[in-house]
């Protein structure tokens, strides 16, 4: 019985020491996580799901979105998907939404350094909009399967 709570122990600490570097990695950002997880709520979490798992055919993005990072063309993708590029957030606050997914939902995913987005970066993703992103995505996980 004892081993359970030190498992149970355990996890909770690593759970909070994870929470504590994305806090200290978003406050390095300067996006305010209050504000940011507002606007994640309102525009990404209906299809998103709250904790990032994704609703249908929606992909997840917890544990994973990440990755695309590694990959050519993956930075680019995660803003010019539909969800992205056509809601209704300014360049600055949909830069914050997708630094603040990365480093909440996908810190272990990361490539080191991470560069976050800026507002211009996304700005000038957001003119090229994807015109099938379901075969973006489809190029991208062939990419991240060949590494």
């Amino acid at each position: 019985m004892h081993w359970i709570t030190a498992v149970i122990c355990m996890t909770i600490s690593l759970s909070a020491a994870a929470r504590d570097q994305s806090a200290s990695a978003l406050a390095a950002a300067d996006i305010d996580p209050n504000a940011t997880r507002l606007n994640y709520m309102l525009n990404c979490q209906g299809c998103h799901a709250a904790n990032g798992r994704g609703l249908n055919d929606i992909p997840a993005m917890a544990n994973f979105v990440g990755t695309f990072l590694s990959v050519d063309g993956g930075r680019a993708y995660l803003v010019q998907v539909p969800g992205s590029t056509n809601s209704p957030l300014s360049d600055q606050q949909l830069a914050d939404v997708l630094n603040w997914i990365l480093l909440t939902m996908s810190a272990e995913q990361l490539p080191k350094p991470f560069t976050p987005y800026s507002a211009n970066e996304v700005g000038g993703f957001r003119e090229q909009p994807l015109t099938d992103a379901a075969a973006t995505r489809a190029r991208l996980l062939a990419q991240l399967t060949k590494q």
